[in-house]
């Protein structure tokens, strides 16, 4: 007599640690090993899809043979193509229900890959696919026409499809058309993370209410530009949107113009707020100390876009009023100031805060024979500092 197949639960246990390891190869052995398998094998293998290396073309690509370098493209159009054409419910299984993320950056990246252009793209916009192909008319400089994928609108028409198959849907990144996360939102209870490329999204009043409506667990912000006007009050009233104390983590990636508005506004995710990686400027840096009621950090970057400023110098007040904020910060495990100029000179009297111990810690753009006080404060720390890097001038030294 057959031994009985395992239960589905176990299954389940045993895929989801084969994705934690990242074996994508072993899952689809798997998935094509037998019924029961199947769909545990598929599951963990599509919720996971953003993390395997066929993604962005895999490895680097130049320097690849041709026929290499166009099969892995073929291999990454395929995971975006099985996943849209699930949502279509032209696929064997709905892998698109598996996903947690949906990486439209990924997508773009594709879409604009000449070797995708020229040789992929008519079997990608094939069949029930092919609503989704758009293009434009283009003129080259001697007058010759041509056409091209519109990127930005084919990839709001696949996520207008797509978000309707996904409830388990967690983070969304790329470039957004500005209306796409109104009509997303309310599709998805489980978002809880967007990386955008630009903010303008976030401009939307209707934006807001949605996101506070419909995901109750969001909790993450990337940006990474914001291509608009009065920014900082506009990224202001997002934030004062949201739930008390539900922001978790927010990076900026450059200057998003985020300036005094915005720096006040993140006192209402005080006690959440845990990661914080900040783009600065002339003109907002010398508010940086109404971050006051964020002390519940446990990491905080700041990185001074032109690194001219000398808070010690120049806004002696604020200089004083950061280092009182990070003194109160008793969780920071990681910090890092980069082109900061008071940057060492803030961080010394909090390194000797008994509260606080730094697991890692980045200072540059500092004279280091002017801050033994900085060098020796680091003793302090030295039962829990695990990463070091000091980059600085050494004339003197």
């Amino acid at each position: 007599m057959s031994q009985p197949a395992l239960p589905d639960d176990i299954l389940h246990l045993l895929c989801e640690e084969l994705a934690n390891q990242e074996q994508f190869d072993t899952l689809f052995n798997c998935a094509c090993a037998s019924r029961a398998l199947a769909v545990p094998a598929l599951t963990h293998l599509y919720r996971s899809h953003h993390q395997a290396p066929v993604r962005g073309g895999g490895d680097d690509l130049y320097g690849l043979p041709a026929a290499t370098k166009l099969l892995t493209i073929q291999r990454w159009s395929i995971l975006w193509r099985s996943i849209i054409a699930s949502s279509l419910d032209a696929t064997l299984f709905p892998y698109c229900r598996y996903i947690k993320s949906l990486d439209f950056r990924d997508l773009g990246y594709l879409l604009d890959d000449d070797q995708f252009r020229i040789k992929v793209s008519k079997q990608f916009f094939s069949g029930p696919l092919k609503q989704f192909e758009k293009l434009e008319l283009g003129t080259t400089i001697k007058g010759k026409k041509f056409t091209r994928l519109k990127t930005a609108d084919i990839i709001d028409a696949i996520g207008e499809v797509v978000t309707q198959h996904t409830p388990t849907l967690e983070v969304i990144s790329g470039e957004l058309h500005p209306g796409a996360l109104v009509r997303w939102t309310p599709r998805l209870p489980r978002l809880h993370s967007l990386e955008l490329w630009d903010g303008k999204p976030l401009e939307d009043e209707l934006v807001h209410a949605s996101i506070y409506e419909h995901c109750p667990q969001f909790r993450s912000l990337m940006i990474y530009t914001w291509l608009s006007v009065d920014n900082d009050h506009k990224f202001a009233k997002f934030l004062a949107s949201m739930r008390p104390n539900t922001l978790q983590v927010l990076h900026d990636i450059s200057d998003i113009k985020a300036a005094a508005e915005t720096f006040f506004a993140l006192n209402h995710h005080g006690k959440s707020l845990e990661d914080l990686r900040l783009c600065v400027s002339n003109d907002s840096l010398p508010h940086i100390s109404l971050l006051q009621g964020c002390t519940a950090l446990k990491t905080l970057r700041i990185q001074d876009t032109h690194g001219t400023v000398d808070l010690e110098a120049t806004e002696h007040d604020v200089f004083l009023e950061t280092i009182a904020w990070l003194r109160k910060c008793e969780n920071l495990q990681r910090l890092s100031f980069s082109k900061l100029q008071s940057g060492a000179a803030i961080i010394t009297p909090v390194l000797i805060e008994e509260n606080i111990k730094l697991h890692s810690l980045e200072i540059d753009t500092y004279t280091l024979k002017d801050h033994k006080a900085l060098h020796q404060a680091l003793v302090h720390q030295q039962s829990s500092l695990r990463d070091l890097l000091l980059s600085g001038d050494t004339d003197g030294m």
